[in-house]
């Protein structure tokens, strides 16, 4: 770990106190621009995924952020999957847990994004898929959006057109927008 900010975490860590874990986490939040974190440091964030509760959620907002803004992601990708999966068990309808939760499966190329779909517990939102950060894997795994998309109950048309155009999507979601706002 390389600045205090991990050091912090991996002393939170130690204590096992949870409020510890989320100062240090929200720290790294905070300083992420000051002391960008390291694919070693995310895998140290991941680990906190697995414990759950607010300190997972947390943790993967960092991981999120890491993503996102820094383009950073852990280096093992499938602890942090399995952290992930352990978050998303728990968090019932929480649309941000979810939506960060998919997206980091998606820039992790992790099968997990494409099984949430196959499985069918829960409604597809397609704003959870439809994000830049999600085309490249959505376009890897077009074949298996395909397959899903004539299940039943299953309305993948849109996520596959957003991976084949981002910009034209973007384009007609704004009109549809638009059109409603007039109608109002």
């Amino acid at each position: 770990m390389n600045h205090s900010g991990d050091a912090d975490l991996e002393a939170a860590l130690e204590s096992g106190n949870e409020d510890a874990v989320c100062a240090a986490l929200q720290d790294m939040l905070i300083f992420r621009s000051a002391h960008p974190l390291s694919p070693a440091d995310l895998d140290a964030v991941a680990g906190v995924l697995e414990g759950g509760g607010r300190a997972g959620r947390l943790a993967l907002q960092v991981l999120y952020v890491a993503a996102v803004r820094q383009g950073m992601l852990p280096a093992d990708t499938e602890r942090a999957a399995e952290g992930i999966r352990r978050i998303l068990g728990e968090c019932g309808d929480d649309r941000t847990v979810v939506t960060h939760a998919v997206r980091l499966l998606g820039a992790m190329d992790h099968p997990l994004a494409i099984e949430r779909l196959r499985s069918g517990r829960e409604r597809v939102k397609t704003e959870d898929y439809c994000h830049p950060m999600m085309v490249d894997y959505l376009r890897r795994h077009d074949a298996d959006l395909a397959a899903l998309q004539g299940a039943p109950g299953k309305n993948l048309r849109e996520i596959r057109a957003y991976a084949r155009d981002p910009a034209a999507h973007e384009e007609r979601v704004q009109m549809e927008q638009e059109d409603e706002v007039e109608i109002l």
